[in-house]
This record gives structure tokens, C-alpha cells and sequence, in this order.
């Protein structure tokens, strides 16, 4: 669903600390207690029939406090596809680590809490923090367990540009090469026909079109239309299908392909559908033949679809936590499963670590950080001693890769606001003092 809201990194990270931030996010440091209720404690879909005002449909799902429920009930709400575990569930490996629990992490604006301030403030579903091969901390609220799947938002446009790295490290296709030579039904779109693979990977090739919510005219509105998420304005014409849809879009005549990074969700599709193209693969065949069935997850795992029974390739993934816990496992230790077969190549691990070109990153709207950039759908952190690499989605979803200390961060969360700042500011800071903390462990 991530695919249906303008995902930008935040510029002011650094706004972490007292000071400005303190005026900043006044507002939500004074958030009252029973802003943090969970779903049941509210009592959302509860009854026969629940009353209207604690019902959630459609309409309601994507806010607070709407998404207290729907993150952990997608399916009950949308049309899905499931995605095959693997034949021999592999057990995830756990080691609690006490002390994590007696950390204290920086609120932005505000003094030092404690982590179970951080989690509910956060408004956080689950989180899971691997080290090395095992699983030392855990923590599910708002009915989540370790194996119930959560919506992760935009975390699967990692996930689909992570199969694009594989197919060009399985010589299936390279960055270099036109877009429109692999979907020739591209050829007409200003966006795509002349960018090549990787610059839809890093989201660098140049598109007008606008993520404006507000607007009924603008390419975002659009583009939900299409999908069948929101009605028809009448009188209008649109695409039946985002394939007949992603051959309209046009360039950003203010800039050339490659010159500047630029967060717009159909990009993601094409991405996807390259893949798909190149490898004779679904995104959902994908994820079980190159991940599931060799990280030996045993959880409900699904993708949401549109009216036309096609993958929100954007935003569409639930999943477990047990099972990203599998995965980020992996990724931390060099692409290798706990057996150790390669299931991702160093090669690409390398590649995410490294990550895109971050002269387009910062001429970018609303992206002007030099600690930052975006490689292949994913958030590259360029702060010296923090580097990582992170699946992230709206309303708090993370998969927070650091492999030079062996840590990955897996956060699912119901925050009431898509995008924040201070939300953002506050997860990296508690990550911090959790990698801090376990880096430091002799």
C-alpha cells in the first residue's frame, strides 16, 4: 500500500536532539495517553456488526487509528496472492539479550526514555533485532505474535528492487539496458523509453508526476484510480490496468534521465515488471524460489492486489516477524542462510552497502542530506559508524540492515501519520542505541 503514498526519506534526521526539535515536535511530545491505545483497547472491529464509528473499511485503513487494525488484517480487506513457505521450516535461533531492555533511547525534543516508551510512542506492532545468527530481542504489542503477518508498506519496493540486483548477478539483464528494449510497450513513455534498468532501480530516470494527494488531477490520483482503490471521477477517462496505464507517463522536462533522484511510486512497477519480463517470474514466485524457501520461513506471508488481480508491486508485501528476522539474518551475514548456502551474492550485499549516486540523491526534492542515498529501492545511511541499509515503509516499517556490525532491525508499526520526521528521528535514535549497545558487547 506503501506504492499509494510518497515515501521521501526525511531531510532532517539530524533535528534528533534538543533545541529546534523541541519546537518541532512539540505537538506529539504532549500526545495524550490514550493517543496510544491499541486496537483492541479501542475496540475497532469489535462486535456484531462493530459500531460504525469503530469499523474499518477501505476508507479508513491507511490512518490512525484505523491502521491499529488493518496492518494486522490486510487480507480481510483486499484481494491477495500467498506466497509458498519453505518445504523444511528452518527455527530461528534465539539468545535474549537482557540488557537491551534497560536502554535508554533519545526522544526527539525531548529527554532520554526508557525502550518500552520508545515502542509505545512509536505506536509498534513488533520488533525484532538480530545479531549475528541469532535473535536477542523481541518485543509484539497490539495483538501482533512472531508469526501474525503485518502490512510492510513501501518495504516491498526493496524487496522488488533486490530482485532486480539478482537478475543482473544472474546475467538476465543489465543496469545499462534501455527499458523500453526489454518492454517494448514502454516505447511511447517519455519516463521510461530512454532510461535505462538502473535508473528505474534508484528511481534517477526523470517522470512528471505528482505524489499530491490533495490534487484529484495529480498523477498519484490518478494512478489509485487505476489500481481500483478509489472510484472514477465521472465524466473521465483513465487506463484499465496499470500496464496500459505506465506507457502515458511522460519526462520531467526540467531534468535529464540520471540527474536527479526522485521518490514516485510507478517507477517501482517497472521495475517490477522488468523483472518479471526478464526472468519469466512473478514478484510472488520470486520471493518463494530466491528467499522463502531457502531461509526456511513458516509463516503466513501475502501480497495485495488490485482490480485487475495484479501485485501492488510498490507496497503490497505482509509478512511475519519470525520471517523477516529469517531474512534480515541473512542479509547481515554476507547473503548466507544459518546452513550456509549463498542465497544472496556478496556481490549484491556489496552493492546496497555502497549505495546510489548521491549528487542526484541530494539535488532530489526534498532529499538534501549528504548522510544518505537510495540504491535499488533501498535507503542507504552514509553516517560514519552508523552506515546501513533499510527497507523502509510509511507508518513505520523497517528493515534496518547493518552488516559492518552484524545487526538487522526489523520494526512494524501502525503510526497515525504516513511520513514524519519525528517518527523517523525517533526509530533511528533507538536503532543507534541498540547497535551501539551490541557492538560494544565483548
Amino acid at each position: 500500500m506503501s506504492n499509494l503514498i510518497r515515501r521521501n526519506k526525511p531531510i532532517m534526521l539530524a533535528l534528533c536532539v534538543f533545541g529546534l526539535a523541541a519546537i518541532l515536535y512539540l505537538p506529539l511530545a504532549m500526545a495524550n495517553e490514550n493517543d496510544y491505545a491499541t486496537s483492541d483497547e479501542i475496540g475497532l472491529m469489535k462486535g456484531f456488526p462493530p459500531p460504525p464509528e469503530k469499523r474499518v473499511d477501505r476508507s479508513s485503513l491507511l490512518k490512525g487509528p484505523g491502521n491499529r487494525w488493518s496492518y494486522l488484517n490486510m487480507r480481510q480487506l483486499y484481494p491477495t496472492a500467498a506466497i509458498k513457505n519453505a518445504d523444511v521450516p528452518v527455527p530461528v535461533k534465539k539468545s535474549m539479550d537482557g540488557a537491551i531492555e534497560k536502554l535508554k533511547i533519545q526522544k526527539p525534543g525531548a529527554a532520554m526514555v526508557d525502550v518500552d516508551t520508545w515502542l509505545k510512542e512509536t505506536y509498534s506492532d513488533a520488533v525484532v533485532v538480530v545479531h549475528g545468527d541469532k535473535v536477542v530481542f523481541e518485543r509484539y504489542l497490539n495483538s501482533m505474535h512472531a508469526d501474525h503477518p503485518h502490512q510492510m508498506m513501501s518495504v516491498t519496493k526493496s524487496f522488488a528492487g533486490l530482485f532486480g540486483l539478482l537478475a543482473v548477478a544472474d546475467g538476465k539483464v543489465k543496469e545499462s539496458d534501455e527499458v523500453a528494449k526489454i518492454i517494448p510497450e514502454l516505447k511511447k513513455s517519455g519516463a521510461f523509453a530512454k532510461a535505462n534498468f538502473g535508473q528505474v532501480l534508484d528511481m534517477t530516470n526523470s517522470m512528471d508526476f505528482s505524489e499530491d494527494y490533495a490534487d484529484p488531477e495529480s498523477g498519484i490520483s490518478h494512478y489509485i484510480i487505476v489500481l481500483g482503490l478509489k472510484q472514477p471521477v465521472e465524466g473521465r477517462t483513465y487506463a484499465n490496468s496499470i500496464y496500459d496505464y505506465l506507457p502515458t507517463l511522460q519526462i520531467d522536462k526540467k531534468y535529464a534521465h540520471g540527474e536527479v533522484f526522485h521518490y514516485q511510486t510507478p517507477k517501482t512497477d517497472v521495475v517490477n515488471w522488468v523483472n518479471n519480463r526478464v526472468t519469466g517470474k512473478s514478484f510472488q514466485d520470486s520471493l518463494h524460489d530466491k528467499l522463502w524457501s531457502k531461509l526456511g520461513t513458516d509463516g503466513e506471508t501475502y501480497v495485495l492486489l488490485d482490480k485487475n488481480v495484479t501485485l501492488f508491486a510498490g507496497g503490497g508485501l505482509n509478512a511475519t516477524p519470525n520471517d523477516l528476522a529469517r531474512f534480515g539474518m541473512m542479509m547481515i551475514n554476507d547473503g548466507k542462510s544459518t546452513s550456509g548456502e549463498q542465497i544472496v551474492p556478496a556481490s549484491v550485499i556489496k552493492t546496497l552497502s555502497k549505495g546510489g549516486d548521491r549528487e542526484a540523491y541530494n539535488n532530489g526534492p526534498g532529499t538534501e542530506n549528504d548522510d544518505w542515498s537510495y540504491r535499488a529501492q533501498w535507503w542507504i545511511r552514509h553516517t560514519p559508524g552508523k552506515e546501513s541499509f533499510s527497507a523502509i515503509g510509511v507508518h513505520g516499517q523497517w528493515i534496518y540492515i547493518d552488516v559492518k556490525r552484524n545487526v538487522a532491525i526489523i520494526k512494524q508499526s501502525s503510526q497515525p501519520v504516513s511520513d514524519d520526521d519525528y517518527y523517523d528521528g525517533y526509530n533511528t535514535n533507538a536503532f543507534d542505541a541498540i547497535i551501539t549497545h551490541l557492538a560494544n558487547l565483548k
